[in-house]
């Protein structure tokens, strides 16, 4: 299990922007060197636990790339944030599309964010990750 009490959960990360060909935009976490992998949050969003884990994967050799799809980035994760949280992405549009079954315009964004970085890093792909999978 990762853990972290760093109170500055990003220090070290890139912050960037980065917007699909679909006007979809989201701030970036970078970190490292190397093969690009994508690592994904759970409610609440990018929390220290999530940031621990993106230095590791910095640390192994590769680029750590932490989209921020929602929520506040390196905030610690207490109950009523990940409510609050929770709430708001099920009632989100990205919800719906995903119980009909049609693509989600996170997931093209996502597609088009893999692309990008491995343009950047090079390597044989990108690397994508959730990091509540990956944490147990």
């Amino acid at each position: 299990m990762i853990t972290s009490t760093d109170g500055n959960a990003l220090e070290g990360f890139q912050k960037s922007q980065f917007r699909s060909t679909a006007n979809v935009s989201h701030d970036v976490y970078r970190l490292g060197s190397g093969p690009a992998v994508i690592v994904l949050h759970e409610v609440p969003g990018i929390a220290p636990l999530v940031a621990a884990f993106g230095q590791k994967v910095a640390k192994r050799g590769m680029t750590a790339v932490l989209p921020n799809l929602f929520g506040t980035p390196g905030r610690p994760m207490t109950v009523s944030y990940a409510l609050s949280s929770f709430v708001h992405t099920c009632v989100s549009r990205e919800f719906t599309l995903m119980a009909t079954n049609r693509i989600s315009p996170i997931v093209a964004y996502l597609r088009e964010l893999a692309k990008d970085e491995h343009a950047k890093c090079g390597g044989p792909g990108v690397g994508a990750l959730d990091f509540e999978c990956v944490s147990r």
